[in-house]
């Protein structure tokens, strides 16, 4: 008798699913629990009948909390890779310059056997290469035999290095008379300008006379 009684009784209950977005509660019909709910459901109702207690739970929102925590996870990482960017690295290279080929016994080892043989390359006569020269006096010597040139603050007679050059010697003709450095540094400013000219040294340039202008 009792158990006909409590069948009619859950029979009568009506459940109603609160959060569901659809006008047919049908589409996301709700499940019943006994003495447990699942974590990510949603408690929406809950109904005695005798001694039984039952809980209406929306089911349709139910996902596995690894498997969203997974989808988060990779969504993020997804964007983070998408939005940086790549640093930018910023190499200054030397300019391109044009090799000449070497005229017979005008190479680089044979230009370092002079430098040890010949007694005067820089042209000075007896004169001290400690002494201070204005530029001036360096654009006063521009012809064969005395081409005058300032490389770092020191003054030089390329005249000898003219055909060692491996540039040419039309390129090193645009240092004749001024001040090479910025040149020297465009193409190969890792060469070692003071050993290799260090015998064509003729003196230090005359800071002073730029500085009273």
């Amino acid at each position: 008798m009792e158990t006909t009684n409590l069948v009619a009784d859950i029979g009568g209950i009506t459940i109603e699913d609160k959060f569901s977005s659809s006008s047919d509660s049908s589409k996301n019909g709700g499940f019943l629990w006994k003495d447990k709910q699942p974590n990510n459901a949603t408690l929406t109702n809950q109904a005695t009948v005798g001694s039984l207690t039952f809980n209406v739970i929306d089911a349709s929102y139910m996902k596995p909390s690894g498997e969203s925590s997974r989808q988060v996870a990779s969504g993020d990482v997804g964007a983070s890779g998408n939005n940086a960017e790549k640093p930018k690295i910023s190499t200054r290279k030397p300019a391109p310059r044009k090799k000449v080929p070497f005229e017979k016994g005008y190479s680089q080892v044979d230009w370092l056997k002079l430098t040890q043989t010949h007694p005067d390359l820089a042209g000075l006569k007896g004169q001290s290469n400690r002494r201070l020269i204005s530029m001036s006096e360096v654009k006063q010597n521009q012809t064969e035999g005395s081409m005058w040139t300032v490389l770092k603050g020191r003054v030089y007679n390329i005249s000898p290095y003219m055909k060692f050059h491996p540039g040419g010697v039309d390129m090193l003709m645009k240092a004749v008379g001024k001040d090479c450095t910025s040149l020297f540094n465009k193409y190969h400013a890792w060469v070692n300008a003071e050993f290799l000219l260090e015998k064509c040294l003729v003196g230090t340039l005359d800071d002073s006379e730029g500085s009273k202008r």
